[in-house]
């Protein structure tokens, strides 16, 4: 059994484990197909770093050549200025520059990117558009061009859309004490409102359905894909991630689904972990190239 991963912090918002064994080519336990080389785990709103840990320490099971790359958001990140976003997540950008860029997205590639919530959908999407804007120092050729270049994208509790009620619970999942949770509903709310009649008044949809629908646009790969949801989920509707996927199914996305019954957000494979890493691996090793 491989070592537990040594997360290494490059940033407030970055961590990277590098492999057990060397990266060279390999392939997964048992099997012929070819592991993954390097893993983006973006994490959900306000994911501690323990948490984060125990899908890592899987993934290291899994795939021990792989590089574990791990990106945290919180809840600035949502009210957060472009600019504070790039220099937040920056150095991952620069990690994927330096060793995904022989990569292409499709069956050939070695990135695996696994997406929790809506928080972690905020953090792809943007380091998606940064590594489209990006160009290779002295090469007129974009680098990364069309953004991840990756073989499969695992969307786990998410993408969900806008309401009141799902944004209060987000953002106040973490607080115990209702002393403290009620008077920042309050708060929020009067937020939630401003930002609403903002977009209204802009003529735009609000932030999380710019965000869905985003995933299903031309900006971002399309490569299959693993929608792991819950219809108890509390913070994302199970509708939404359906129509979702049943969106990128008619655009020609290779979709697959594992629907849990009575999961909690973001604690599928908790609860259900044998299911949960099996659809994993079913994914990746079912993307490969003919």
């Amino acid at each position: 059994m491989a070592a537990p991963p040594l997360l290494k912090k490059l940033s407030q918002a970055v961590y990277l484990a590098e492999p057990a064994t060397s990266a060279q080519d390999g392939v997964a336990s048992g099997g012929a197909v070819k592991a993954p080389e390097l893993i983006l785990v973006s994490a959900w709103m306000g994911a501690q770093v323990r948490h984060i840990q125990k899908y890592c320490e899987t993934y290291r099971q899994l795939y021990p050549r792989a590089a574990i790359l791990v990106v945290r958001s919180n809840e600035r990140d949502f009210f957060s200025s472009t600019a504070t976003l790039t220099r937040s997540f920056m150095p991952a950008v620069d990690l994927l520059k330096a060793r995904a860029s022989g990569f292409t997205a499709g069956p050939q590639s070695g990135l695996l990117v696994h997406i929790f919530s809506n928080g972690g959908c905020l953090t792809i999407k943007h380091i998606n558009d940064l590594l489209r804007q990006s160009s290779v120092k002295g090469d007129a050729r974009p680098l990364l061009a069309k953004g991840l270049p990756a073989r499969t994208v695992i969307f786990d509790s998410c993408p969900g859309l806008a309401t009141w009620a799902n944004s209060m619970r987000a953002f106040t999942a973490g607080v115990k004490s209702p002393f403290v949770k009620y008077p920042m509903i309050t708060v929020l709310s009067v937020i939630y409102g401003f930002i609403r009649l903002w977009d209204f008044i802009r003529r735009r949809p609000p932030t999380l359905n710019r965000l869905s629908a985003y995933f299903n646009s031309p900006l971002f790969p399309s490569v299959p894909r693993l929608y792991l949801y819950s219809p108890t989920d509390a913070l994302v509707r199970h509708t939404d991630v359906e129509h979702h996927a049943a969106e990128a199914k008619a655009n020609g996305v290779d979709v697959r689904l594992e629907r849990f019954k009575d999961t909690p957000h973001v604690a599928h494979a908790r609860v259900e972990p044998k299911r949960y890493w099996g659809a994993v691996q079913e994914l990746w090793e079912g993307s490969g190239a003919k």
